[in-house]
């Protein structure tokens, strides 16, 4: 699975994907502090008393690739 956040200014976007290539949206939000710099990170839990391993691969922190209205 993949998994794609973007910013523009206070506005994020968060997307999926099961290929990599054909991303659809899961949220959109607006955070009041949130158009300077920002610091975030990867978390996985489980929804009930349970215990699993998570992995993530493939890192990248690259442009904006939230496409603008017209």
């Amino acid at each position: 699975m993949w998994y794609r956040l973007s910013r523009r200014e206070s506005d994020y976007c968060i997307e999926c994907s099961e290929d990599g290539t054909a991303f659809r949206q899961m949220r959109i939000c607006h955070l009041w502090n949130g158009g300077g710099e920002i610091s975030f990170g990867i978390y996985a839990c489980s929804p009930e008393d349970s215990s699993f391993r998570a992995k993530f691969t493939d890192l990248t922190v690259g442009e904006c690739l939230w496409k603008a209205h017209e």
